[in-house]
């Protein structure tokens, strides 16, 4: 069994826990690939907390950075959404060319399906917890409950 606490369902928690990422995430869906200054000015943020928001979202797997060469000075981080941008709002009906629905919609069925990837993975942290209770009262001998 996977210890409590260093699974997808965790990390998952942990990336949404906080509105800024679950934000950052629905605006990456909706443009596409951003670098931590576009996300620290879209947000009014400082880069460092945008880079460590960013991040902690590639070591959970939401998304994916890649090194950006530019004309002038230093190549830049660019940070991206692990299904690939508008494709990845496509594959769950969503409307990702802005045509047809008001963008407040569009932002709405994004927020809706990362609550349910946050629920679907809470449920499963919350089955692990339930394995570990019944195994800590198989362990002492079922005298408590």
């Amino acid at each position: 069994m996977t210890p409590l606490g260093d699974d997808a369902a965790t990390r998952t928690a942990k990336v949404l826990s906080l509105p800024t990422r679950a934000a950052i995430l629905s605006l990456l869906l909706r443009t596409g690939p951003k670098t931590v200054k576009e996300i620290g000015d879209a947000f009014s943020i400082h880069p460092n907390v945008a880079r460590a928001h960013l991040d902690l979202m590639v070591e959970a797997g939401f998304l994916s950075a890649d090194t950006q060469r530019r004309a002038k000075g230093r190549p830049a981080k660019v940070y991206f959404t692990w299904e690939g941008e508008t494709g990845a709002l496509t594959e769950v009906g969503i409307d990702a060319t802005g045509a047809g629905k008001p963008a407040a919609a569009d932002e709405l069925e994004v927020e809706l399906r990362i609550l349910e990837r946050m629920l679907t993975d809470a449920g499963e942290q919350l089955g692990r917890i339930r394995e570990l209770v019944g195994e800590a009262k198989q362990t002492r001998g079922g005298t408590d409950g």
